[in-house]
């Protein structure tokens, strides 16, 4: 991994941590660095192994980009960088970042943890629950090893003991010697996406086995912490319906089911910019070949009778843990949550107040 941080960068704290512990070349700004000349999908390959210390001028605390024409829970972000060093060849970062590398904000210490302090007790005085989370432009843990940003937040979190929880949402696998460094705390959700044996094989380069998945969710759990699982994206393929299934019950099997906080589920759908820039880089995928329709969002997605199919062999599973686990959909409609969930989801409003509950729930635990 080569590591650039921009001149007026250097006096920021993470940025001083860095140095001190890794070779550094220093650059006028990220805007004038000279990339190769070569095609956009080339350069995004390139850019997994850069990792740019930029000095971020917008807002750290953002909504999660959801849309307006399904049902969203309301997420909320922190917003420490850009970009993932894994390489899933659905990965929306491809088209969605214009600008190769993976970029961290240098002044997130000195600016981002400011204007957090300031959203997270707002919501406590106010008395309302807050559910922020790291996953969404980057992998939460996935450069952990050098930048130390989620260990900076967890530990944060006790500083100002907020009425919220902090999700990290990883595909990463994590060591009994990260968890030993931290303080038991259950508002703290580790997270992790998970997919079958094929798709993590074929489709998620660079990511941890799901047996090194859940290993590290047992670890979490052992050490205080809530954990959390997202099936998404679930990805049509000939036995999908047989083998999706057994990575849920793999999951209920191992993880102590009162230490899960929520297990979500959403199938593959992606803007249609992205067909032609995933499939120039991972030719061998077969994933966009399957059939699509235009959603109310203009994403590709599949028919809702392939979902259906796809939701309906969790179901048994589903009957089993729904008393105990909370299930919930990201990106689908009041009619998926009526006919799979059996439970009469209208509105947004209504899955967030889902979450909150459960989240709640870990901040009177702590």
């Amino acid at each position: 991994m080569e590591i650039f941080i921009e001149g007026n960068s250097l006096d920021f704290q993470l940025a001083k941590e860095i140095q001190k512990r890794f070779p550094v070349q220093i650059i006028p700004s990220y805007e004038e660095f000279k990339w190769e000349t070569k095609s956009l999908p080339e350069l995004i390959t390139i850019g997994k192994k850069r990792l740019f210390l930029i000095n971020y001028k917008g807002n750290f605390f953002k909504p999660c980009p959801g849309t307006t024409h399904y049902l969203c829970c309301n997420y909320k972000i922190f917003h420490f960088g850009e970009g993932c060093p894994l390489d899933c060849s659905y990965c929306i970062l491809q088209i969605y970042l214009n600008r190769p590398g993976l970029k961290i904000w240098a002044n997130l210490i000195e600016r981002g943890l400011p204007e957090l302090a300031k959203i997270l007790n707002f919501y406590k005085k106010k008395r309302q629950i807050l559910r922020i989370g790291t996953g969404e432009f980057a992998d939460s843990l996935a450069l952990e090893n050098i930048i130390n940003v989620s260990q900076i937040l967890i530990n944060f979190w006790k500083e100002v003991d907020p009425l919220a929880i902090l999700e990290l949402k990883t595909k990463t696998s994590i060591s009994k010697s990260y968890f030993s460094q931290l303080k038991p705390d259950p508002r703290i959700i580790f997270a992790w996406s998970v997919n079958t044996e094929k798709i993590i094989n074929e489709e998620e380069k660079g990511t941890a086995k799901l047996s090194s998945r859940l290993k590290s969710a047992q670890m979490a759990a052992n050490y205080g912490f809530s954990v959390a699982f997202h099936f998404d994206p679930i990805i049509f393929y000939e036995y999908a319906e047989e083998e999706y299934p057994k990575v849920l019950e793999k999951i209920l099997e191992t993880i102590p089911l009162d230490k899960i906080a929520w297990i979500s589920f959403g199938t593959f759908r992606y803007p249609k910019e992205l067909k032609d820039i995933a499939e120039k880089r991972f030719p061998s995928t077969k994933i966009y070949s399957q059939e699509f329709i235009e959603g109310l969002d203009k994403k590709r997605r599949y028919f809702i009778d392939v979902r259906k199919r796809l939701y309906y062999s969790f179901q048994k599973l589903l009957n089993q843990a729904k008393n105990i686990v909370t299930f919930y959909f990201c990106m689908e409609g009041k009619r998926m949550w009526e006919e799979i969930f059996n439970k009469k989801i209208t509105s947004s409003l209504e899955v967030a107040n889902l979450l909150d509950k459960v989240a709640l729930k870990l901040c009177t635990e702590k």
